[in-house]
């Protein structure tokens, strides 16, 4: 008995590590944004913070939850407009690129979305939606609260109202969620003040919500405004359960080391 148990032990220990080795092995999923949050950045901006840290973009961008502007690995191939005119030119001439599949709408009191556009922007924003949809996109809105400080609007400031008063007054942010999947509430030039901060999203978030309850409602976070990324820490913790996630902007390249501290910060809580 001895013998026969010699003669068969090495085979059945080839049996079992050919087994072992022809397996798969499990593959273990990266770590999401906390809560799941939905990220919207530029291809820009994620550069940058991949640049940085390719982890942590990874961990906040390499998914399907989050919108590329621009396009980037597993995140959601997106495309934005300030000029919903200049939308349906190029939906007309073929000029938005293949893949798409969300289409965002950024009207603003700039140069870059028309004139009439910022007076009547609910108008605007309606016109825009309705088309990106027959086309078959998805619809991301990200009115900006300069817009109620617009000359001769059909709705703005009233003497002594500020804009973002005079913003939510005019029923922009409910306007938008009627009609999208994603609404932006562009808190970030509150950044510095935690209670202002959380305040404007809080109300902007009720607003979109009342107007459409599946819509997903981020708040605006940027490099501009800020020079350390606790700052950042503090705006995202103070709106942590009102924010659907948030729209990371590193405008024109400014510190972007701040956003990528801030994402490992936030990454691992």
């Amino acid at each position: 008995m001895k013998r026969r148990w010699v003669r068969w032990a090495a085979p059945i220990a080839l049996v079992l590590v050919v087994v072992a080795v022809t397996l798969p092995l499990a593959v273990r999923e990266p770590p999401g944004p906390p809560d799941d949050q939905t990220w919207i950045a530029t291809l820009g901006t994620i550069r940058l913070v991949r640049g940085q840290d390719p982890d942590v973009a990874a961990q906040f961008f390499d998914r399907d939850g989050s919108f590329a502007l621009g396009g980037w690995n597993g995140a959601v191939p997106s495309k934005s407009w300030a000029s919903e005119a200049q939308f349906e030119a190029d939906l007309a001439a073929g000029a938005i690129p293949d893949g798409t599949r969300a289409v965002m709408y950024d009207p603003e009191r700039w140069a870059q979305t028309p004139g009439a556009e910022q007076r009547d922007p609910v108008a605007a924003i309606e016109a825009f939606a309705a088309v990106a949809r027959a086309a078959g996109y998805r619809v991301i809105i990200t009115p900006h609260p300069n817009l109620a400080g617009v000359p001769d609007a059909v709705c703005g400031t009233e003497e002594g109202e500020s804009e973002q008063d005079a913003f939510l007054r005019c029923g922009i942010t409910g306007a938008a969620a009627r009609v999208a999947d994603v609404v932006e509430v562009q808190a970030q030039s509150l950044e510095t003040q935690p209670s202002a901060y959380t305040d404007f999203v809080r109300a902007g978030a009720e607003q979109a919500r009342t107007a459409n309850p599946a819509v997903l409602v981020i708040a605006g976070l940027s490099t501009r405004f800020v020079v350390r990324s606790q700052t950042l820490v503090e705006a995202w913790s103070s709106v942590r359960g009102l924010a659907d996630g948030h729209y990371l902007g590193v405008p024109e390249g400014i510190r972007p080391e701040v956003a990528v501290e801030f994402l490992r910060q936030i990454g691992s809580s």
